[in-house]
């Protein structure tokens, strides 16, 4: 006979808080966590009358003075409504009574009034489950002896439930090592009791329902459908997680199961289903995920089923989107895989190989495969159809490779302008944001253009709305709004006219424009020292871009609202951002993360990590010198010499490119001194004061787009300068 009864101390703390505070405590916890065992134990003392909801004659008993508590098991059976409304008179009618109710489902409704009054304490899986000392403890009280290790690891596999530690013990006691074999043993012990307590009283439908979503982490009622082919498979779900609490509600209609039941499904599953029928289960998952364009995940379930057909297909499509849009960080192993014949054969692969290689800071391998394409479309005629699609993908690369320089996009706009009216070539997609927060630093640095952006705004308007097309929708406004709020320029009446046309840009435009102009926004509140406001708007719009499913948006979005916080001086705001969002991967560089990373380096001076900041900062240099990144580089050279300064590296009088790892070209002055601009704007100065390397706000203009620097003093009076960050 195994000793089970081992309980953590706070939990029989609970326990005896709520039996005097209350009348009710339920435990809600998935088949094998102990419920039965732990409230047997903790009502050990008291006159118990035990009653199981399953068993074919249950009754409730009378209020006739024999028990003290009554001790309900598999509450989930108790569907009845004349039960329910009898067992809910029963603990209204008797306040000296206490009632133990054990459900393997979630917290009933018609018991919720009890909770909401604070009549009833729920405990959960979590509460059950065994730390590692009580698990040690529990091994100890049965005369098994485990190492440290073999103890970690024990507690790693069983997550505290007590059912495997109670199947492991007895192999333990009869003297098995604990090895790979009998894990392996008390695994098929523990699917076969699964299989017998919990599977097999499910209906059929549940059943089948339940085998088709095992081989996916997480799914919706949609999924279900299309998966199982049952359109009451919403039903079905609703249903089976009111009776288990193994399925587990992420958010509303998402879910995911217990780990441990999905391991059991997935081994039913290789029981009671062949091969064929397995691919099939994966073929329309993927299916299901490349109709909603999550095409990371459908590529892996078309790869599971075999169907790379498909992944080839699915890859050729992703190459349609631009940058901001294309999953080419998430899809890369399977670009990597696919054979370099395959790929010289389709002008859409080419096209992304490209650009991935790019986004990797590999531009050798990125001007390779714009050779090959250039290859490809040299090799057919003019009037040839894969001739015509390579042409135009050489256009758009022209247009989207990050090292191609802003300057020859002058000529190229009204070039690809006349290619399109004659339609000679049919260009994807194209976005200059990147899913940045800027049109000026966002999917190209185009400052030089700033200095004749007036004259640029009358020539290239035209062509380039009409290349972009729905990507062009105020573009150019916003453009020369933001060029000339760069040089410090008052551009109140633009940004007014720019929200007056925001509903267009919803309509008839892209999200990619309505982050623009609402990133705008936000800076020009920051400007005006009104930082609760930006982040009000940012906010906002990011609500509007998750309830739309526009998720691609969210982490730049984040790192917005994460400068903002710098501005405002939210430690709080800012410390929770990088702990959960932050990239703090310096190994895996992607490009388009890089307005993350000097976000990420902020917070990590703001927090007093300069060390971590220089670490974040290093591969930035390459990447914004290759790709001509002017703006960037101002950041990342603030951002180092605050960081080498405050990490004792030489002092804020330092040039920047004068020592190892700057990147040179920023002279940053000794402390008290001003930090001017030679710019398109009126002189400008920030004053760094002695012994202050945190950064600051340098200057009310560095707000929402590039950061605050969140403590370095105001600027000096009268100063009203550029800002040299943003």
């Amino acid at each position: 006979m195994v000793q089970k009864a081992v309980l953590k101390p706070e939990l029989e703390q609970r326990f005896r808080t709520a039996m005097s505070r209350g009348r009710v405590v339920l435990f809600s916890a998935p088949c094998g966590f102990g419920k039965t065992t732990t409230a047997q134990t903790l009502a050990a003392g008291s006159r118990v009358r035990g009653l199981c909801a399953g068993a074919p004659d249950f009754s409730l008993p009378p209020a006739d003075g024999s028990w003290d508590t009554l001790l309900l098991d598999d509450l989930q059976c108790l569907t009845e409504e004349r039960h329910q409304e009898g067992l809910c008179e029963l603990i209204r009618g008797c306040p000296e009574c206490r009632f133990i109710l054990l459900t393997r489902g979630m917290v009933p409704g018609w018991l919720l009034p009890f909770q909401f009054a604070g009549l009833m304490t729920v405990f959960d899986a979590a509460d059950l489950a065994l730390d590692r000392e009580r698990t040690g403890r529990l091994l100890q009280l049965n005369g098994v002896t485990v190492s440290g290790l073999e103890l970690n690891a024990i507690q790693k596999e069983t997550k505290g439930c007590p059912l495997p530690l109670v199947l492991l013990i007895q192999h333990l006691r009869h003297g098995e090592r604990y090895n790979k074999t009998t894990t392996d043993q008390v695994r098929r012990e523990l699917f076969l009791y699964f299989e017998q307590r919990v599977f097999r009283p499910l209906d059929l439908a549940t059943q089948q329902m339940l085998l088709d979503l095992a081989p996916f982490e997480q799914f919706v009622p949609e999924l279900a459908r299309i998966v199982s082919g049952n359109s009451r498979a919403g039903e079905l779900l609703g249903r089976f997680q009111r009776e288990s609490s193994a399925l587990i509600q992420d958010q509303l209609d998402c879910y995911h199961f217990w780990p441990i039941f999905r391991r059991f499904l997935l081994w039913e599953l290789e029981q009671n289903r062949d091969e064929g029928e397995r691919k099939a289960l994966y073929d329309r998952g993927g299916l299901y995920y490349e109709l909603s364009e999550q095409y990371g995940k459908a590529l892996e379930c078309y790869a599971k089923s075999g169907d790379y057909g498909k992944v080839s297909q699915l890859l050729a499509r992703n190459a349609d989107l631009h940058p901001g849009m294309g999953h080419y960080e998430e899809l890369e192993p399977y670009y990597s895989a696919l054979p370099e014949k395959e790929i010289r054969d389709t002008p859409a692969l080419m096209q992304a190989m490209s650009m991935l290689c790019a986004i990797r800071m590999d531009f050798e391998g990125s001007e390779h495969w714009y050779q090959a394409l250039q290859d490809f479309a040299r090799s057919r005629r003019r009037t040839d159809g894969a001739g015509r699609e390579a042409r135009s993908r050489l256009v758009w690369l022209d247009l989207a490779l990050p090292q191609r320089e802003v300057e020859g996009m002058i000529d190229l706009f009204p070039k690809a302008f006349r290619l399109l009216t004659d339609r000679e070539v049919r260009l994807p997609p194209f976005s200059v944001t990147s899913t940045m927060p800027s049109l000026m630093n966002g999917g190209k640095d185009f400052s030089p253009w700033s200095k004749r952006d007036d004259l640029l705004y009358t020539v290239l308007r035209v062509p380039v709305e009409g290349v972009l097309g729905r990507d062009g929708v105020c573009l150019a406004d916003c453009a020369m709004a933001e060029s000339k709020f760069e040089k410090g320029e008052n551009i109140k009446d633009r940004v007014l006219s720019l929200m007056a046309d925001l509903e267009r840009v919803r309509r008839s435009g892209t999200p990619d424009m309505e982050f623009a102009v609402v990133g705008l926004l936000a800076r020009t509140q920051a400007d005006a020292g009104r930082a609760d406001d930006a982040r009000q708007t940012l906010v906002t719009l990011r609500e509007r871009f998750e309830a739309a499913g526009e998720a691609r948006f969210l982490p730049n979005l984040d790192a917005m609202l994460c400068r903002v916080d710098l501005r405002r001086g939210d430690d709080d705001e800012v410390s929770q951002w990088y702990r959960e969002k932050a990239p703090k991967n310096p190994q895996e560089f992607h490009g388009m993360k890089r307005y993350q990373y000097l976000t990420q380096a902020m917070a990590e001076l703001k927090l007093g990590e300069e060390s971590r900041a220089l670490l974040t900062l290093a591969p930035l240099k390459a990447y914004f010198a290759a790709c001509r990144r002017y703006i960037d580089s101002i950041h990342l050279h603030v951002l180092l010499a605050i960081a080498r300064a405050a990490a004792g590296g030489g002092g804020l009088a330092a040039r920047a490119g004068g020592g190892p790892g700057y990147g040179g070209g920023v002279p940053i002055p000794a402390a008290g001194e001003p930090v001017r601009q030679r710019g398109a704007a009126p002189g400008g100065a920030v004053r760094l004061a002695g012994g202050r390397w945190l950064p600051q706000a340098a200057d009310r203009r560095s707000a929402g787009a590039g950061g605050p620097l969140s403590r370095l003093p105001e600027s000096a009076a009268g100063d009203r300068g550029a800002p040299f960050c943003r």
